[in-house]
């Protein structure tokens, strides 16, 4: 018995030490993501796109929008790396059989990028990529055609992926056109919505400038 004692003692001292030398396989991510310059930035995108299950598109010729990074560093994996906390598409929007929209955007609370995984030296601009997504999102759109006036809600969140920006070349972009996560629309008023599905993707690329420092996109690095 005492041999035995000795045997499963010496056992589980070995495991601790194995246990104690190798990170565990279920501990998450501990690298904290830097963002530099921190705080505002703004972002604008030419023409974006509203395209429902149904295949209808709505389309906006510009986009803006403003939010800030928190101070750096930020851990986590996912780790919430900046708010949106204003965003706007350009009125009048076309949609299918003529119609025209207007996007009302709620801020309240902010809209929230999440980063999920960094790779260097990939992405637009070969200085690294975070993919992601934005959540939180919340939006009234509403409109008329031929079919009458719709209005409906839009809510949930959307894959993107961040490019830093290139040295001395092009800025930062955050791009929404991957796919791999739907909207949800729902509260739909009116005879024009007989046609509008109930989820949404939404493609746009949107070029970042920090508000901070002037021009410079801000730098991710997880």
């Amino acid at each position: 018995m005492r041999k035995k004692t000795r045997i499963l003692t010496a056992v589980g001292a070995a495991a601790a030490a194995v246990a104690l030398a190798t990170p565990s396989a279920f501990a998450g991510p501990t690298a904290p993501w830097t963002i530099t310059p921190a705080g505002d930035f703004n972002g604008t995108a030419g023409v974006t796109v509203l395209t429902d299950n149904n295949g209808n598109k709505i389309q906006c010729a510009t986009s803006a929008a403003a939010g800030n990074a928190p101070t750096s560093p930020v851990s986590g994996s996912p780790a919430k790396l900046a708010n949106i906390t204003s965003i706007s598409f350009n009125s009048p929007c076309t949609g299918p059989f003529s119609s025209t929209w207007t996007v009302t955007t709620k801020v309240t609370p902010p809209w929230e990028i999440w980063g999920n995984t960094y790779a260097a030296g990939a992405g637009t601009n070969s200085t690294g990529q975070t993919t992601g997504q934005i959540k939180a999102i919340s939006a009234t759109v509403s409109g008329s055609s031929v079919l009458g006036p719709c209005t409906f809600d839009v809510t949930g969140s959307v894959a993107a992926k961040y490019n830093n920006p290139s040295a001395g070349g092009s800025n930062g972009t955050l791009d929404t056109s991957g796919g791999g996560l739907t909207l949800t629309i729902a509260n739909k008023v009116g005879g024009g919505c007989g046609i509008v599905g109930t989820t949404a993707s939404f493609a746009g690329l949107y070029t970042i400038k920090s508000t901070a420092t002037g021009t410079p996109s801000p730098v991710i690095v997880g």
